[in-house]
Order: structure tokens, then C-alpha cells, then sequence
């Protein structure tokens, strides 16, 4: 995203608190900063894109006094939409300006500028907003002024998505251990899903190919968290995001962080005895 931000021409400061991640930022044209009060004191726009809830609020707490009045903070991250409306308020208090903007799809297609990006917040912060956006994405939702809004979206499309790894490690399990050749299978179901992001994990799951990451099993263990928890907070059961839960609970008790989190099938296969 900052890559594409660049190219846009856009002047783009990173900080991260782990200092040699921004060098590769630093090398496509990004200038770095020592602090987070430094990022952000003379930006007109701030973005976070942040690993969970925890960060996204000490973050937000700590900028909070440093940004101008007129700057716009876009959260991309993946959080529950009670911390976005906590995040909100956190700005509110100081008369600052948020939107919730959460993004599908994988690294490769934020390289291609063809990101799927939810978004909500007041009207005239999404005017300026949205132009940003674009820069990264291919597709825009504006969702309103409801700033939970792009965070529910991104619950219901990423629990989707992790519900259907599941089910597709299942199949392909079933039929290796009945004695069906995986590539029939692997071609009917190109035939029922035909989104490429479920072409992509298809094929990945297929050739058991986990070492290219799209989303390691860490950042998934995260994300199926925040699905229970938002599921629990409206007095919903994800029954099937328990089950996958504990797929990737045992996926990380075997080492398994750095893999993507589609390796679940490596766990649904061990669990089904085969090798």
C-alpha cells in the first residue's frame, strides 16, 4: 500500500516501532520517523494498519495528542467494531476526525492496486478520504457514517473466507482417504467457486503449497478471535470459527506461525491419519 501511495506521488512518513521493517519502506521512497508524535504531527492524513485491538488503541492514544485539527486517521485494520467506534470517540474528545476503512484482499493484489476497500465516517472526511484510498484499491464501498460498519463487513467476508479453507481441507481430505483423485476434485470445485480468491487457496490447498504466505497462521489466529468475539458480543454461536479455532491452535503448537493459514489442511489431514 505504501508502494502504491508513492507512486501516486503521494509523500508518504512510516514509523514502525521495530525499526528495521521500515527499511524497505525507506527504500521505495518513504521517509522515516523516529516516533510516532513525529509521523504524525504535520501529516494531513494518518493511516494504521495494525496486528490487533490492543495496538490500534495505544497507537490511537498516543498520536491522538500529537495530529492537527484538520487530520484524518484511516484505520485499515482488522479490529472489532466496538474498537472502532472506541477509536472514534478517541478522536471526538479532541475534536479529530476518523474513518474506518478495512480492505480484501492479499499482498498481491494491494501491489496491483485492486484492493476491495469498505469504508465509513462523516461525509466531507470521505471526500478527501476516498481519493487516498483509491490509490491501493480497485473497488471503494462507502458504507455511511455508521463507523462500524466496514469493520462488520470485514468480519462477514474474512469469516467467509477462513469457514470455506475449512471446508475445502475437509474435501480434499475425504476424498484423498476414499481413493478420489484430488484433481477432480480440485477442478469441481473451480466450477462452484469462482471468485479468484477462492480459485487462489483452491490450488494452494491442491498443491499443499503454505510456504507462500497471502496470510500467515498468526495473523489468522488473530482474525478468528475477533470473529468470536464479535459473533459472542451480538449473542451469535460461530460454531464453525470454534472448530477452526482449534485447527490453528494446533497448527501453532506444531511451529506452524509462519505458514499460511490455509495449512490448516496439513492439521485436518494429521488428525484424519494421513501423512
Amino acid at each position: 500500500m505504501v508502494r502504491r501511495l508513492l507512486e501516486k506521488k503521494y509523500e508518504v512518513t512510516v514509523f514502525n516501532r521495530t525499526s528495521s521493517k521500515m527499511i524497505p519502506l525507506q527504500q521505495l521512497g518513504a521517509k522515516p520517523s523516529q516516533s510516532i508524535a513525529q509521523a504524525v504531527s504535520e501529516a494531513n492524513i494518518v493511516m494504521t494498519c495494525l496486528l490487533n485491538d490492543q495496538a490500534v488503541l495505544e497507537v490511537t492514544a498516543e498520536m491522538v495528542p500529537h495530529i492537527q485539527a484538520k487530520t484524518i486517521h484511516i484505520g485499515l485494520s482488522t479490529i472489532l467494531p466496538d474498537t472502532a467506534q472506541a477509536v472514534e470517540e478517541l478522536h471526538q474528545k479532541q475534536g479529530g476526525h476518523y474513518i474506518s476503512a478495512t480492505v480484501l484482499g492479499i499482498p498481491k493484489v494491494a501491489d496491483k492496486g485492486e484492493l476491495t476497500t469498505f469504508c465509513a465516517g462523516a461525509e466531507t472526511d470521505l471526500e478527501i478520504a476516498i481519493p487516498v484510498l483509491k490509490a491501493f484499491s480497485g473497488q471503494i464501498v462507502p458504507l455511511g457514517k455508521d463507523i462500524k460498519a466496514p469493520n462488520i463487513m470485514k468480519i462477514c467476508m474474512n469469516y467467509s473466507l477462513i469457514t470455506t479453507l475449512e471446508l475445502i481441507s475437509e474435501l480434499y481430505t475425504f476424498a484423498e482417504k476414499s481413493g478420489l483423485d484430488t484433481e477432480v476434485v480440485k477442478q469441481g470445485l473451480h466450477q462452484i467457486y469462482g471468485h479468484p480468491s477462492f480459485k487462489l487457496y483452491i490450488d494452494k490447498i491442491h498443491e499443499r503449497n503454505f510456504d507462500d504466505v497471502n496470510f500467515n497462521m498468526l495473523g489468522g489466529n488473530k482474525d478468528v478471535s475477533v470473529f468470536q468475539e464479535a459473533f459472542s458480543r451480538v449473542g451469535v454461536a460461530p460454531e464453525i470459527g470454534n472448530i477452526v479455532k482449534s485447527r490453528i491452535t494446533s497448527a501453532l503448537a506444531l511451529g506452524m506461525k509462519d505458514k499460511d493459514w490455509s495449512s490448516i489442511y496439513e492439521i485436518i489431514r494429521a488428525q484424519s491419519g494421513l501423512n
